[in-house]
């Protein structure tokens, strides 16, 4: 409803890793003008507005975030956009959410790790996939040859919403809170994305990173499902979930974001952990 702002660091990283990962992909960008919550609204209603005429729209990436406590409760703001999430999960659309950037204590500008110890809605949404990060460090040969939790990787246990019955597997503590992140995938801008803007290379990186990437890899696995003359995917964390520990994912043991330290099986700072996605696709298009 208004003129676009010039071409930033942030959605050239999303078009251009999310693209790069599928790029059969036709990549749609949502420009909110700004990033008040009445905007964001008005985004995620036109997304659900051109689901009928978008039916390749099955993947969404986000990439902001507010600590949970600076939310002002959950029956505001936090229970719109929940009902909005709901909508879009029921339509098989999976939104992929970063985690953020400040680790485990985001202040209010989420930009570091100086406030109370919280997760950031809107990845801890129950309807959403939340995405942290991990410091990757690539071989010669570009084979892993590191990887860690991300010392800035978001993630804890939420105030607003309950422990979904799917957020189980070895390592999901005891209690009832919905817990952050999800999976996770490299966000160390010191091991950082490039790209190009205005002509010129740049290395950027945090879980605005991981986000866009993870919605290329559920394209590709949409895609093979398509291939396979199977339905496209459904809420995907329920079929993630399961397959903690196995070949799909390489599980994260190292690391810390503040409060919590990567381990065997689901952590706070890594989730389930890294998919290896040519396993991924196999294993939910079988």
């Amino acid at each position: 409803g208004g003129p676009l702002a010039p071409p930033e660091g942030e959605e050239t990283l999303d078009v251009s890793w999310s693209s790069g990962i599928a790029p059969g992909a036709k990549i749609r960008v949502y420009a909110t003008g700004t990033l008040t919550f009445v905007d964001l609204d008005r985004a995620l209603d036109r997304i659900l507005a051109d689901l009928p005429a978008q039916p390749g729209l099955r993947q969404v990436s986000i990439s902001l975030g507010l600590g949970e406590t600076f939310m002002g409760g959950p029956q505001g703001q936090v229970a719109v956009q929940h009902q909005r999430f709901l909508r879009l999960a029921a339509a098989g659309v999976n939104v992929f959410v970063s985690s953020g950037d400040a680790g485990s204590n985001p202040d209010v500008s989420g930009h570091s790790p100086t406030g109370p110890m919280q997760a950031e809605y809107e990845s801890s949404d129950s309807f959403v996939i939340g995405v942290g990060g991990t410091s990757l460090k690539l071989a010669a040969d570009g084979e892993v040859a590191n990887e860690t939790g991300w010392v800035s990787g978001g993630g804890g246990q939420s105030i607003f919403f309950h422990r979904p019955t799917w957020q189980t597997g070895p390592g999901v503590p005891a209690g009832d809170q919905r817990l952050v992140p999800d999976v996770s995938l490299t966000a160390d801008p010191e091991e950082g994305a490039f790209l190009v803007l205005h002509g010129t290379v740049q290395q950027e990186g945090g879980t605005s990173w991981s986000a866009p990437v993870w919605a290329g890899f559920c394209a590709l696995i949409n895609e093979a499902r398509a291939n396979a003359n199977k339905p496209l995917l459904p809420f995907l964390n329920p079929l993630i979930y399961p397959l903690m520990g196995t070949a799909a994912f390489r599980d994260i043991q190292t690391g810390s974001n503040g409060a919590f330290t990567a381990a065997l099986g689901y952590d706070m700072v890594t989730g389930i952990g890294v998919p290896d996605v040519k396993e991924l696709i196999q294993t939910l298009t079988t």
